[in-house]
């Protein structure tokens, strides 16, 4: 069973942001590497160019390219978004309600930042 982290926040909440990534970054540290799923105004941190510090996007980055980052689709629609108008480099996968939920009840444990 894995883990998975979701990221409700945007960037103005940029603490909440940050810890659920650097939690990410130390999952996979440990060889678990977690589920990680924006949702709600999260989705917005996924916007190219958003973050300016390094750190940020280094952690993001990684995040992505080791385990992978899921946006929900309903989300997307909420903020007026599709996955095209999200950072490319990302490899972000559209997911819907019912496949987050199927997700989620496959984890052991599911924190939300």
């Amino acid at each position: 069973m894995v883990n998975m982290v979701v990221i409700r926040h945007g960037p103005r909440q940029i603490f909440r942001v940050i810890e659920g990534l650097r939690l990410s970054v130390a999952m996979l540290g440990m060889d678990e590497p977690p589920l990680i799923v924006f949702l709600d105004g999260g989705v917005e941190c996924l916007r190219p160019g958003v973050f300016e510090d390094p750190v940020m996007l280094d952690y993001l980055r990684a995040s992505a390219d080791l385990a992978g980052i899921q946006v929900l689709e309903e989300s997307l629609k909420e903020v007026g978004f599709t996955v095209a108008d999200l950072d490319p480099s990302l490899g972000l996968e559209a997911i819907d309600l019912e496949r987050l939920v199927e997700m989620m009840g496959e984890c052991k444990s599911v924190v939300a930042f």
